[in-house]
């Protein structure tokens, strides 16, 4: 029997062998009891939503200060009254999934990693508290225990670490088996994927051919045959998804190995459908304009437009005015860094393909171009060390928020690029315009997701999720993304 496939433990790792699993439940025999119960919770935790496991946070929060309230009931007769039971169970919730919201927690990348799963619950709770108090004593002039809030917030952090960890090694213990069918390029972008951190709950098997033979898969270790002899063999091989490519789906005879591959107990979908729900980006080389027909795209819907624009206007008064009493003291930072000039400006294509000026703080020296357009990398040997320290905290984006009060910007969206830069990246790079639908953004659904971008490659991977952000764009979205980009924000500001 070939050896099987095993997907690296680490977060950007992947080793690939031959196709079949080593320990697989061959037709007769029965996997030991723990094993089947490790497959079943892995399945189970990995595959839920965000709003599953928000669900579960609240469930394990209203526990807690249930639990709190019983062990140091509220002394009466106080000058200044505690809140009530329901009245607190409302407030730590609401200030939970707010602080969830603003540090990440619901990432699938979290959920899969243990150190990143602890510090942002950590920073969860304690932004949590903060909020908490702020809200009773300011606004509610109310009082709560300190063993209340200490205990209800030790009983959900213990609570919810000690489920994400439990689905953490639940997910690697066990990983689901992923069959592609078709395109052998949608196999390797998968594996690229793993190699960067996503899709780390799947084991890749293998891809097999749509057709009866494929002259192009001769000698490829990966290359597990026509899907027609082994859709009989899924459960033998292990498989619980099967992804079909786009050139796959056009085959006539599709129905007849889709309908067994479901009756087998697995899940069937679309290249485009699983990347999108799994990685959170549009595969850029598998779409083709009809995507644009079947995505409906709602760009230019007049109700959100001007609601985004309302928004926008507000997110962005509210900034400066924060802000503003900063601006002087990173203004001297930046001018005592190095002599040079506080702002920096230039030339960047924003809706529609209109040039307009952007406004930063100055992050780089002086002599960083000199005319030409250069990829910015994260480690940029041109930046400057007060730079470093604006570009890690975002502050050097503050100037930005004139951009959006003039409505050249907005406050979500895919970034701007430079008039050359974008030209040179359309010609390589297919649907590249298509980003500029709508307006740019400070922050945006690629800005959380990918790093800094310093090739061709990388402006194809940050293209991918703005195509995502095109097509679910949403209030819902852009508030996540904003809150996101706070969590940031406070954690390289500290």
């Amino acid at each position: 029997m070939p050896a099987p496939v095993t997907a690296g433990a680490g977060p950007t790792t992947l080793s690939i062998t031959p196709f079949v699993p080593a320990r697989v439940r061959v037709r007769g025999s029965v996997a030991p009891w723990t094993e089947r119960c490790v497959r079943l919770a892995g399945r189970a935790l990995a595959g839920m939503p965000p709003s599953s496991w928000l669900l579960i946070d609240l469930a394990f929060l209203t526990v807690a200060v249930f639990s709190a309230y019983i062990v140091f009931p509220p002394i009466p007769n106080l000058e200044v009254p505690h809140v009530a039971l329901w009245q607190a169970e409302m407030i730590f919730a609401f200030v939970t999934i707010v602080a969830s919201l603003v540090f990440g927690l619901y990432e699938r990348e979290t959920v899969l990693t243990r150190s990143r799963t602890l510090m942002r619950m950590l920073l969860t709770a304690s932004l949590s508290v903060v909020l908490a108090y702020a809200i009773i004593y300011v606004i509610m002039y109310s009082t709560v225990s300190r063993r209340v809030a200490g205990l209800a917030l030790t009983v959900f952090v213990t609570g919810g670490v000690g489920i994400r960890l439990l689905a953490c090694w639940a997910t690697y213990k066990i990983r689901r088996g992923l069959l592609v069918v078709g395109s052998p390029n949608l196999f390797e972008s998968f594996s690229r994927a793993q190699e960067e951190g996503f899709l780390r709950e799947y084991r890749l098997v293998g891809h097999a051919a749509a057709v009866n033979a494929e002259a192009d898969s001769e000698g490829d270790r990966h290359y597990v045959g026509p899907i027609r002899e082994q859709v009989h063999r899924l459960n033998e091989l292990d498989v619980s998804d099967i992804v079909v490519s786009a050139s796959a789906a056009r085959e006539p005879r599709v129905m007849d190995w889709i309908i067994p591959g479901l009756q087998a107990g697995c899940r069937v979908t679309s290249e485009a459908i699983f990347y999108e729900k799994a990685a959170g980006q549009i595969l850029v080389d598998e779409i083709t304009p009809y995507w644009f027909l079947f995505a409906d795209l709602k760009v230019h819907c007049d109700e959100r437009a001007t609601l985004k624009r309302v928004f926008d206007l507000f997110v962005a008064a509210v900034g400066l005015i924060v802000t503003g009493p900063f601006w002087p003291l990173i203004a001297l930072v930046v001018r005592l860094g190095d002599r040079g000039p506080v702002f920096y400006s230039q030339d960047r294509v924003g809706q529609n393909g209109e040039v307009f000026r952007l406004y930063k703080f100055r992050t780089m020296r002086t002599d960083a171009e000199n005319g030409r357009s250069i990829w910015a990398s994260r480690n940029d040997p041109r930046v400057t060390k007060v730079g470093r320290w604006l570009r890690r905290s975002r502050l050097d984006e503050l100037p930005q928020l004139y951009n959006v009060l003039v409505g050249q910007m907005s406050i979500v969206g895919p970034r701007p690029e430079r008039p050359d830069i974008v030209e040179t990246l359309a010609a390589e790079l297919p649907y590249y315009n298509e980003r500029h639908l709508v307006k740019p953004g400070i922050s945006g659904w690629a800005q959380i997701s990918f790093r800094y971008g310093s090739s061709v490659a990388d402006a194809k991977r940050k293209l991918q999720f703005d195509l995502y952000y095109l097509k679910h764009m949403s209030f819902e979205l852009d508030m996540i993304i904003l809150l996101r980009t706070l969590g940031t924000f406070l954690r390289g500001a500290c």
